[in-house]
């Protein structure tokens, strides 16, 4: 029990100088968080509505959200990283298309890849089904009707004859 409790603080205690060191690295370079934190808004946004376990559109969005930003970084290290330059490269319409436009890709590469992976995982369903029911017709031919499941059993396992036939 008091192992728990040392755990429990340890890992805040953790968590508590990871944040306080985020902070103080985000302010230091506060034109490139500005120029991040702005172009990978729509990561952001699927991050905190996307509830599946795997995070797949997160990561599919963020990594093409994030390829669309980084040549802004790029320019604004070519400027001078200031905040005022910063500024300017948000400021511009077609900056920002841009950024937002590798969101949309990413967003289009994982809705597309995830209904090509479905229609591969329904043909491999049904190519399996369309197997295991050409192995009871097998089945079937080899051992005769009662194993189909079709014909009524006793208690012992022997077919129940019908008396009208």
């Amino acid at each position: 029990m008091v192992k728990k409790k040392a755990s429990s603080s340890n890992n805040t205690g953790k968590k508590r100088l990871m944040l306080t060191f985020m902070i103080l690295t985000s302010v230091a370079l506060l034109p490139t968080t500005v120029i991040f934190f702005i172009g990978m808004m729509p990561t952001i946004a699927v991050r905190l509505s996307d509830r599946t376990k795997q995070k797949a559109r997160v990561l599919t969005i963020g990594f093409m959200n994030f390829a669309s930003c980084f040549p802004f970084w790029f320019k604004l290290m070519q400027q001078g990283h200031s905040f005022e330059n910063a500024v300017s490269i948000i400021l511009d319409p077609l900056n920002i298309s841009i950024m937002y436009g590798g969101a949309v890709v990413g967003y289009l590469i994982e809705w597309s890849l995830s209904g090509f992976v479905a229609g591969m995982m329904i043909q491999k369903g049904r190519k399996r089904l369309e197997n295991i029911r050409k192995m009871q017709d097998d089945l079937i031919e080899r051992w005769g009707r009662e194993v189909s499941g079709e014909v009524p059993l006793d208690i012992h396992g022997f077919p129940i004859e019908n008396k009208e036939k």
